[in-house]
């Protein structure tokens, strides 16, 4: 009888290999898929620099300088993304390192917002307020334009526009917001028709109506998104005069 010797060791030896391989195989191919990474979360925000007399400022956000000062009326510029978290910490800096605001903000991921230095110093500090800006587009042959009195000494004012032949009052009696703005309040943007306005801004003193500004020619571009607000002081001249500022956020 011709006998016949078994390899089970071997073969099972050989199987045991081939399922190490295998999972070997599996556990790096596991380890290599790509990572999906988390989606960038940010919110945007823009300085707008009102305050008279203080002079370029140096701006600090979450500990990190920024190159470029604020200048006292600075251009509207794009929006500056700022990573998400749950507190952004602001400061702007006069002089080198003196601090004059120094404020935290919880700000929403996508969420569009304008910071508005105003006041003079006072106990070398300046105040801050930040709008929640809704940059929808206001529809065909209109503007989205919203209102802010930031200058210090100057009483509340009214302002008529003027179009032609015809006129509407744009804003009624709205005093400067002093320091403790209505954020809900001065926040919103109504929609009028886009055009060339005459503009005049005017105070009232009993039944005294006085223009402190006729602004012959303001023009509200179809589409944008704009604050007007009343900068400087009363009785100051130049550019720290009073005067009636427009901020374009798009």
């Amino acid at each position: 009888m011709k006998q016949v010797k078994t390899q089970s060791g071997a073969s099972l030896t050989g199987i045991s290999c081939a399922l190490l391989v295998t999972v070997a195989f599996m556990s790096c191919k596991k380890n290599n898929d790509p990572v999906t990474p988390p989606v960038a979360k940010n919110a945007g925000i823009q300085l707008v620099h009102t305050a008279p007399k203080v002079g370029d400022l140096i701006v600090e956000i979450d500990g990190k300088k920024q190159q470029e000062k604020l200048q006292f009326l600075n251009q509207s510029k794009a929006y500056m993304n700022l990573p998400f978290q749950n507190e952004s910490i602001l400061k702007f800096m006069q002089d080198g390192n003196k601090v004059i605001v120094d404020t935290k903000y919880r700000l929403n991921d996508k969420g569009t917002y304008s910071l508005f230095l105003y006041d003079t110093l006072l106990n070398n500090k300046i105040r801050a307020v930040l709008l929640n800006d809704n940059l929808a587009n206001p529809g065909k042959g209109k503007t989205s334009i919203r209102f802010l009195h930031l200058s210090p000494n100057t009483s509340a004012v009214d302002i008529d526009i003027f179009k032609g032949s015809d006129s509407i009052r744009l804003i009624n009696n709205v005093a400067y917001i002093s320091d403790k703005p209505d954020v809900a309040a001065l926040s919103p943007f109504k929609s009028i028709a886009s055009g060339d306005y005459r503009m005049k801004v005017k105070t009232k003193t009993g039944t005294t109506s006085t223009t402190v500004l006729d602004i012959p020619s303001v023009k509200l571009v179809e589409g944008k998104v704009v604050t007007l607000y009343l900068s400087g002081l009363t009785k100051a001249t130049g550019a720290l005069g009073v005067g009636l500022q427009l901020w374009q956020h798009r």
